[in-house]
């Protein structure tokens, strides 16, 4: 009978403490939908300067964070065939991904890779020597880079390096694809805003 009175009384103690005592999850706040738009300039060749979207979808915290780019990039050119020194003028669109090292996390490490197009157009006139009008285009689907992102509240800043190894299109004029690098390195810096 004193077990079953020491029991009666005693369980109840147990339950009321297990009752106080709660875990706390702490859980990292990854948005549904968030858009970033950047000024982005990237330091290769050809050079480019212009607008960078990223769109990201909400994933799983398990899950690395996968995002979908777009860079539309006004570009620039040096063309040199040991007979003419020319600066050429275009445009670079990329459409790529981009994965964040970190699970749950919209910042930090990544890797991204594009499929670029870049048309860079030459003309110009030499007076007695003559006019130089060419048009060098590329194709690329190997574009991978590495870099850190920052999200500081809504600023992003965004350094990245990499590589661009580029399917180049015959040239038309003359332009001879002989005198530009098939595989060059890059870097870039893209600062912007998320929301």
């Amino acid at each position: 009978m004193k077990k079953f009175l020491f029991l009666a009384l005693f369980l109840p103690i147990i339950s009321l403490a297990q009752e106080e005592v709660t875990t706390t999850e702490v859980k990292s706040e990854v948005p549904a939908n968030r858009f970033t738009v950047s000024a982005n300039y990237t330091f290769s060749d050809p050079s480019q300067f212009g607008l960078s979207f990223e769109y990201k979808n909400k994933k799983q915290e398990h899950e690395r964070n996968t995002s979908k780019m777009l860079n539309l990039s006004y570009g620039q050119m040096n063309y040199d065939n040991n007979f003419v020194d020319i600066d050429g003028n275009g445009f670079v669109i990329e459409f790529g991904s981009r994965t964040y090292i970190e699970k749950g996390k919209w910042d930090g490490f990544y890797g991204e890779n594009f499929i670029s197009y870049g048309n860079i157009q030459f003309d110009e006139n030499f007076g007695t020597l003559g006019e130089f009008d060419g048009t060098y285009s590329y194709w690329s689907i190997f574009n991978p880079n590495v870099g850190y992102r920052f999200l500081i509240g809504g600023l992003s800043i965004d350094p990245s390096i990499g590589a661009n190894w580029k399917w180049e299109v015959k040239g038309k004029g003359d332009v001879d694809n002989k005198n530009v690098d098939n595989f060059v390195f890059r870097a870039g810096i893209k600062i912007g805003y998320s929301f």
